[in-house]
């Protein structure tokens, strides 16, 4: 089982996390190959956030990341939760899909946002979507994409 990583401002895409791990565990194929992790759906524990966030980034194979308008919460250090999952995954040199929301017209990210995003366009080939349906597809192409380059679709 391949897991996923989905990391973003939690309060801005609250929704989209949430029907994209149920997609991948409800699809009748995607759910054979795949498995996700949302940090709301992890109990109470007794490890400090980043240490929860730092485990299950070395257990993912794939960082599934979306960006948009806001940045998050930024921590002592300035930096949110998702830009650190973010930087930390590329260190580890983790599978990393990212897909930039379309804002609306006049609409411009969060300052460090946009920088987390231009670092990103840099770095891989992202993908933009503009509704949940068309990121649910996005998401079911990329995954096919990634288990073809990996040579797991016929395991």
């Amino acid at each position: 089982m391949n897991l996923i990583f989905i990391s973003s401002p939690q309060a801005e895409f609250a929704r989209q996390r949430k029907e994209l791990c149920y997609f991948v565990l409800t699809d009748p194929y995607l759910k054979q190959y795949f498995d996700v992790f949302l940090f709301e759906n992890l109990p109470a524990n007794q490890r400090n956030p980043q240490n929860n966030y730092r485990n299950v980034v070395e257990e993912c194979e794939i960082y599934l990341g979306l960006f948009g308008k806001t940045y998050g919460t930024p921590d002592d250090d300035g930096s949110s939760a998702t830009e650190k999952e973010y930087i930390y995954a590329s260190e580890l040199e983790k599978d990393r899909f990212v897909y930039i929301k379309t804002l609306s017209v006049g609409v411009k990210p969060a300052k460090k946002m946009a920088a987390l995003i231009e670092r990103a366009k840099r770095e891989i080939t992202y993908d933009k979507f503009s509704s949940l349906a068309e990121l649910k597809l996005k998401v079911m192409q990329s995954l096919l994409y990634w288990q073809q380059q990996n040579g797991q679709a016929n395991e």
